[in-house]
């Protein structure tokens, strides 16, 4: 973000911490500082881009304060301030809303890196939520183009999400074909499974691109992916049914899954469906940050996770058509 273009606001009641961050923030955006998180919500005009809050104040704690912000102005990107972290209270800032959080005393760097990343985040997803708004206009007249442009928009963040989409969108066409879906609803399923990881235009690309493991914090944030993607396709009309895959399809037969915690038949049978297909293309195709499986490996795990991670009766259903596509070369033509 450009100098001065952005607008930042420290709530904070102690003084001293106001007066360090707008020292620091200063030459770079326009800063203010408030005492309490009151002055913010009560003044609907006000527009920032970031904010800064203190976890614990005397009047309104800073959660609450993100959650009450997030209702109202949702692309607003917060960073919570805390003089005593710990994961409890930060994963909760994060299911609030929390684009990060920083510990006292912070350092200058500390600061001006954590708000580079914020404005550049919402950068982000104000231009996508741009892009969406003018998509959702011209799904009704185009929805085939208008798919290619949601799958494009995250195949430029990240190119394996898109190509992964695709296969197994087709992959779910041939099984559905086999066990007995009509060809009526498997027109409204390919759909949504093309479009499954949509929700991942939502989260910041060094997290998608990362090699390493991520850190709990990272992780939580990769969770958060079905529900914008069902948040981006809830208000179109070509999904139906098929907008369970793209809620659902990291919930685990175990409840040990996102983002419900659904157990058993609790979760769409179409998802535990979808489930199964993203688990096996996710395993036979190389990621950054792991090497491919063979198809026989590949079945093995899925045998492995009956009962846990994926419903036991789908599995044997699905295995001798997965067999089949395997020795007729299909699984190798998506």
């Amino acid at each position: 973000m450009s100098s001065k273009n952005s607008t930042v606001f420290v709530v904070d009641d102690e003084k001293s911490v106001q007066e360090a961050m707008r020292m620091i923030l200063k030459d770079r955006y326009e800063v203010f500082v408030f005492n309490c998180p009151e002055e913010v919500l009560s003044d609907s005009s006000l527009e920032p881009d970031l904010v800064f809050t203190d976890i614990k104040m005397f009047s309104m704690n800073g959660l609450e304060f993100l959650k009450k912000l997030k209702e109202i102005k949702p692309q607003v990107e917060v960073v919570i301030i805390t003089a005593y972290p710990n994961f409890s209270s930060s994963l909760q800032a994060l299911r609030s809303g929390a684009f990060d959080y920083i510990t006292k005393p912070f350092g200058k760097e500390d600061v001006l890196n954590v708000a580079e990343k914020a404005l550049k985040k919402r950068s982000e997803v104000v231009a996508g939520t741009r892009l969406i708004r003018d998509l959702r206009g011209a799904i009704d007249h185009n929805y085939e183009a208008t798919t290619q442009a949601l799958v494009s928009a995250v195949d430029a963040k990240d190119s394996y999400t898109a190509e992964h989409s695709r296969r197994t969108s087709r992959l779910l066409v041939k099984l559905g074909e086999r066990i007995g879906i009509p060809d009526s609803k498997l027109v409204n399923y390919r759909r949504a499974a093309e479009l499954h990881d949509i929700g991942k235009i939502g989260i910041e690309e060094s997290i998608l691109r990362k090699k390493g493991t991520l850190t709990p914090f990272e992780f939580e944030k990769i969770k958060q992916h079905p529900v914008i993607g069902y948040e981006i396709l809830r208000p179109t009309r070509f999904f139906g049914k098929g907008l369970d895959i793209v809620l659902h399809h990291h919930e685990s037969y175990a409840q040990t899954g996102y983002p419900k915690d659904l157990k058993g038949k609790e979760i769409p049978f179409l998802a535990r469906l979808f489930a199964i297909i993203d688990a096996y293309d996710a395993m036979t195709t190389e990621r950054c940050y792991r090497k491919k499986m063979s198809f026989q490996e590949a079945i093995e795990e899925i045998i492995r996770e009956k009962g846990k991670q994926f419903d036991p009766s789908l599995v044997d259903i699905l295995l001798p058509h997965f067999l089949k596509l395997e020795k007729e070369g299909d699984l190798y033509r998506l």
